[in-house]
Protein backbone atom coordinates (compact mmCIF):
# COMPACT_ATOMS: atom_id res chain seq x y z
CA UNK A 1 0.00 0.00 0.00
CA UNK A 2 1.04 3.55 -0.83
CA UNK A 3 -0.03 6.25 2.15
CA UNK A 4 0.67 9.83 1.50
CA UNK A 5 1.44 11.72 4.70
CA UNK A 6 0.30 15.72 4.46
CA UNK A 7 1.99 17.51 7.47
CA UNK A 8 -0.14 20.07 8.96
CA UNK A 9 0.69 22.45 11.97
CA UNK A 10 -2.75 23.55 13.37
CA UNK A 11 -1.34 27.09 14.82
CA UNK A 12 -3.32 30.19 14.19
CA UNK A 13 -5.69 27.94 11.76
CA UNK A 14 -8.90 27.64 14.07
CA UNK A 15 -11.39 28.96 12.03
CA UNK A 16 -10.60 26.12 9.34
CA UNK A 17 -12.40 22.66 9.19
CA UNK A 18 -9.05 19.73 9.18
CA UNK A 19 -10.22 19.78 5.83
CA UNK A 20 -9.46 22.44 4.33
CA UNK A 21 -6.02 22.52 6.49
CA UNK A 22 -5.43 19.49 4.69
CA UNK A 23 -6.06 21.02 1.27
CA UNK A 24 -3.91 24.27 2.64
CA UNK A 25 -1.01 22.43 4.01
CA UNK A 26 -1.35 20.14 0.94
CA UNK A 27 -0.90 22.86 -1.70
CA UNK A 28 1.22 24.68 -0.03
CA UNK A 29 3.71 21.51 -0.39
CA UNK A 30 3.15 21.73 -3.92
CA UNK A 31 4.27 25.27 -3.96
CA UNK A 32 7.55 24.65 -2.85
CA UNK A 33 9.23 24.33 -6.09
CA UNK A 34 8.41 26.86 -8.07
CA UNK A 35 6.68 29.35 -5.16
CA UNK A 36 2.98 28.41 -6.34
CA UNK A 37 0.82 25.31 -6.88
CA UNK A 38 -0.18 24.20 -10.37
CA UNK A 39 -1.62 20.99 -9.81
CA UNK A 40 -5.45 20.20 -10.90
CA UNK A 41 -8.25 19.71 -9.13
CA UNK A 42 -8.60 15.84 -10.03
CA UNK A 43 -5.21 15.11 -8.69
CA UNK A 44 -5.96 17.09 -5.61
CA UNK A 45 -9.33 15.58 -5.14
CA UNK A 46 -7.14 11.99 -5.98
CA UNK A 47 -4.52 12.41 -3.22
CA UNK A 48 -6.74 13.33 -0.92
CA UNK A 49 -10.00 11.68 -1.35
CA UNK A 50 -12.25 14.58 -2.08
CA UNK A 51 -15.02 14.97 -4.13
CA UNK A 52 -15.13 17.93 -7.09
CA UNK A 53 -17.59 19.90 -5.67
CA UNK A 54 -15.75 19.86 -2.07
CA UNK A 55 -12.32 20.59 -3.25
CA UNK A 56 -14.40 23.96 -5.35
CA UNK A 57 -16.20 24.41 -2.01
CA UNK A 58 -12.65 24.47 0.22
CA UNK A 59 -10.98 26.55 -2.26
CA UNK A 60 -13.34 29.60 -2.70
CA UNK A 61 -13.29 29.63 1.25
CA UNK A 62 -9.57 29.92 1.52
CA UNK A 63 -9.83 32.32 -1.06
CA UNK A 64 -12.06 34.59 0.48
CA UNK A 65 -10.17 34.16 3.66
CA UNK A 66 -7.05 35.30 1.94
CA UNK A 67 -5.13 31.77 2.79
CA UNK A 68 -4.23 31.59 -0.80
CA UNK A 69 -4.68 33.39 -4.18
CA UNK A 70 -5.85 31.95 -7.35
CA UNK A 71 -4.49 33.46 -10.93
CA UNK A 72 -6.03 31.38 -14.05
CA UNK A 73 -5.40 32.40 -18.06
CA UNK A 74 -6.68 31.18 -20.98
CA UNK A 75 -3.60 28.83 -23.32
CA UNK A 76 -5.55 29.10 -26.29
CA UNK A 77 -7.39 25.49 -27.39
CA UNK A 78 -5.50 23.81 -24.70
CA UNK A 79 -7.58 25.09 -22.50
CA UNK A 80 -6.71 27.21 -18.91
CA UNK A 81 -3.75 27.17 -16.91
CA UNK A 82 -3.94 27.82 -12.93
CA UNK A 83 -1.69 28.59 -10.48
CA UNK A 84 -2.43 29.10 -6.89
CA UNK A 85 -0.52 30.85 -4.79
CA UNK A 86 -0.42 30.60 -0.94
CA UNK A 87 -0.20 33.58 1.37
CA UNK A 88 2.99 33.67 2.90
CA UNK A 89 2.07 34.68 6.32
CA UNK A 90 0.42 31.66 7.18
CA UNK A 91 2.40 29.55 8.89
CA UNK A 92 2.21 25.54 8.32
Amino acid sequence: MNYKYVKVNLEGMDKLTFTEKAVLSYVKSLCKGKGYCFASNKHICDTLSLKDRTLYRILNRLERSDFIRRETRSIGNDGKQRKIYVNPSFKL
